[in-house]
């Protein structure tokens, strides 16, 4: 193992956690509620929403939860950052993201008591994906970059 790979976790979550706040910080002061400016027609705006769940408003107004899942994620994946920074470049990024992504979305429910949402695709008139943040956009790819170094290392059994 290379011993930069083992340095990349932590600065990686720093930095989605200053992006994501502060992407969300000039949203807010440029964006009254609902309004949107198209960047994309027909495809992408930018537009302020409050989410009060998760993805897809699921658990809406269910804050404490919320907030009790993401520090409990944060504690495991604190607890497990040996085990991870050993692991191949994938593996760090990926949980990088994956704990800024917490992190961004976790300030926002404990400071504000909603998550701020704003990239919003759609296909024309006729679908419209659920309005995210760059942390939701972190998550996802952490969780998608872990599973791949996971589908591609499968940890080997010991014998019994």
């Amino acid at each position: 193992m290379e011993p930069h790979r083992q340095k990349l976790i932590f600065p990686i979550a720093v930095a989605i956690t200053v992006l994501d706040q502060v992407s969300k910080m000039i949203v807010c002061a440029k964006f009254g509620a609902f309004d949107a400016v198209t960047v994309i027609p027909g495809f992408f705006d930018i537009r302020k929403v409050f989410n009060e769940g998760a993805a897809w408003g699921l658990f809406a107004g269910q804050r404490s939860f919320l907030v009790a899942i993401s520090i409990v994620m944060l504690f495991v994946l604190w607890f497990h950052r040996k085990e991870f920074s050993g692991k191949s470049l994938l593996c760090n990024i990926g949980i990088g993201l994956l704990a800024g992504g917490i992190t961004g979305n976790l300030i926002d429910r404990v400071k504000l008591g909603y998550v701020v949402d704003f990239l919003d695709f759609h296909w024309k008139n006729s679908y419209t994906f659920p309005t995210f943040n760059v942390a939701d956009s972190a998550i996802c790819i952490g969780v998608f970059l872990y599973f791949l170094y996971s589908v591609m290392n499968p940890e080997q059994k010991k014998p019994e």
